[in-house]
């Protein structure tokens, strides 16, 4: 009992530190992001690609969906927090939930499920980015007021069609996939030592 408690409470503060690192990646990528147009429509995908070696780590220190779910919402949590539209918990909760969901089917053990897992969880962003497209007026009239340029809005605006939000998903889960090949090199004795590989 001891021993398997020691184990959980191990698990448990791996999983903490591996989410941690996650928001650390999504806050670096999108400070350097976000002033630019053409990098913040491209801000999933480069989270979805730097992130996946944290992802499948601490999906193999912890073995539970619960950290899955909750790395998911933090970032629109974040977003609310700073002012941002609130839908992004529309997005992100049943991102989490999918994504967790997929590696519960492999038991949290199956590489290549977690691997989908991750490609599902990488649209938790998108919370930030559906208004561009579903409340377009109020999304570029609340992005100036808080303080980024006329010129900025244009740009992502004209950038922005209907066609872009799926090619941005799809575009996303690609980059995440790319992720999840790195880490499976890069990674390969910590996963095989935590029973993923």
């Amino acid at each position: 009992m001891k021993n398997s408690s020691s184990r959980s409470s191990r698990g448990a503060v791996a999983a903490g530190v591996f989410i941690a690192l996650y928001l650390v990646t999504y806050i670096i990528v999108g400070a350097i992001c976000m002033p630019v147009a053409v990098l913040f429509l491209l801000m999933p995908m480069a989270v979805a690609l730097l992130a996946a070696p944290t992802y499948h780590m601490m999906i193999a220190k912890s073995h539970s969906g619960v950290p899955i779910f909750i790395a998911a919402v933090l970032p629109s949590i974040i977003l609310i927090a700073t002012g941002h539209i609130p839908i992004a918990p529309l997005i992100s909760v049943p991102a989490g939930i999918i994504a967790l969901l997929i590696a519960k089917q492999g038991q949290y053990r199956s590489f290549r499920r977690n691997a989908v897992s991750h490609m599902f969880f990488s649209w938790n962003l998108f919370g930030g980015f559906v208004p561009i497209w579903f409340m377009r007026d109020y999304f570029f009239r609340v992005t100036e007021e808080e303080g980024m340029s006329r010129e900025f809005c244009d740009t992502v605006r004209s950038m922005t069609p209907w066609w872009v939000l799926p090619a941005m998903l799809l575009a996303t889960m690609a980059f995440s996939l790319l992720g999840s090949l790195f880490t499976g090199k890069v990674l390969n004795k910590h996963l095989k030592k935590a029973g993923v590989l």
